[in-house]
């Protein structure tokens, strides 16, 4: 973000984030502006300022918004509470204004031919920055941010004032741990996941990052970390798997907040943004983050205890009689459980569809050794096992749903 005028990113800086939230409004997940190629429209008549009365909060500082000055997009106010950087903020925001306001923060400036459909904003249409764009719904909160730039805004004439603090404020040049950048995403490796797309953002490996993200993609994404790779005791007891091998596991968190851009706080030794689409994506991200370095894999749960657990409760999530939950094996949470011999398995229905537990598998069918009949919404079923071995199990029902019981 190197010789950038502060000032004039500023004093423009409202221009395309009115633009991004009239967009919005109309229902315009594609946001995207470029001020060199519009037409100036006659600006309306210009409101008298109406006095805010609001009473300051005690140790906040307080800003009060102006009109936008963007050429058509003087409906709008905004307040800009830290100038556009070529260093990364981050921090957490506290505000309290006269009004619900939207909050902003963007990364850049972007590189020529990086805007590929992720919303933007542009001062002069050719300096172009990705645009992250929260609406609380409130006006008073927090928020965790990250980017080169925050501000606060209204879709309204009308002034108004927020008063806000920032905690935990750094401005920090790229590093290890500070990073940004513009990725285009490539074909899913994890095994099971070849029809999907995946953007990397920190690739796996022995450390540990923890922190937050800021993102701006050209359509909805999921947001995925990664714990591991897995010993074999810590594989048998995780839910939801990621391998890139069949071999090499890794815990998986996935989080599909279905939106295009939006921040995230996460934890873990890789960190990824994932559509269930081959068509791919461009996404547009600023992190900053804290590292905990090690020699080897960090333990992803307490070292087994001498003998297996004697009981296990299982869940059958919401949403698992559409198809989907297959792909990040979590039909069944955990999908796979170790119990001790004699232990006792408890499967609870917190889906409003109908379920079975079935011994067996959806090719082989039933097995015989136990089967739930129908499981309602609500209710559950219980199991003891008295052998050891593996057990698969499925839904009858719904056979994409599958999940295995290991005994000993």
């Amino acid at each position: 973000m190197t010789n950038v005028d502060k000032a004039a990113i500023g004093w423009s800086i409202g221009i395309v984030i009115a633009g991004v939230a009239i967009a919005m409004a109309g229902g315009n997940t594609g946001i995207s502006m470029d001020t060199g190629s519009m037409t100036p429209p006659t600006a309306p008549a210009m409101e008298e300022k109406t006095m805010v009365t609001k009473t300051k909060i005690p140790g906040y500082e307080r800003a009060e918004s102006v009109q936008d000055p963007g050429v058509g997009h003087e409906s709008h106010q905004l307040a800009i509470l830290l100038a556009p950087s070529d260093k990364v903020y981050s921090g957490t925001l506290r505000y309290d204004a006269s009004e619900p306001i939207q909050l902003v923060s963007l990364v850049g400036p972007l590189k020529a031919g990086e805007d590929k459909g992720q919303p933007i904003w542009t001062p002069d249409g050719k300096t172009k920055f990705a645009l992250t764009f929260v609406d609380p719904k409130n006006s008073n909160g927090e928020w965790n941010f990250v980017g080169n730039a925050l501000a606060v805004h209204t879709m309204k004439t009308t002034p108004f004032v927020v008063d806000y603090k920032i905690t935990n404020l750094a401005e920090k040049a790229k590093s290890s741990t500070v990073l940004t950048g513009t990725l285009s995403s490539t074909i899913d490796p994890g095994v099971g996941h070849e029809s999907h797309s995946l953007a990397v953002i920190i690739p796996p490996g022995k450390d540990v990052y923890s922190g937050t993200l800021s993102y701006s993609a050209s359509e909805n994404i999921q947001l995925v970390s990664l714990k591991g790779p897995l010993g074999p005791a810590d594989t048998a007891m995780a839910g939801a798997i990621w391998s890139p091998d069949g071999k090499t596991n890794f815990a998986l968190t996935f989080v599909d907040p279905k939106n295009q851009m939006g921040t995230w706080k996460f934890s873990g030794n890789a960190l990824a943004l994932h559509t269930m689409n081959t068509k791919g994506f461009t996404a547009s991200y600023a992190v900053t983050s804290e590292k905990t370095s090690g020699t080897s894999a960090p333990k992803m749960m307490e070292e087994p205890k001498a003998s297996a657990p004697k009981a296990v409760r299982i869940s059958m999530p919401a949403g698992t009689s559409v198809p989907g939950c297959e792909e990040t094996n979590a039909c069944y949470i955990p999908a796979s459980a170790s119990i001790a011999v004699g232990g006792i398995v408890t499967w609870s229905n917190d889906d409003t569809a109908a379920h079975t537990v079935t011994s067996g598998s959806p090719t082989g069918g039933p097995s015989g050794v136990f089967d739930s009949s129908l499981v309602m919404g609500g209710s559950t079923f219980q199991h003891t096992f008295d052998k050891a071995g593996t057990y698969d199990y499925f839904c009858m029902v719904h056979p994409w749903m599958v999940g295995t019981v290991k005994v000993g």
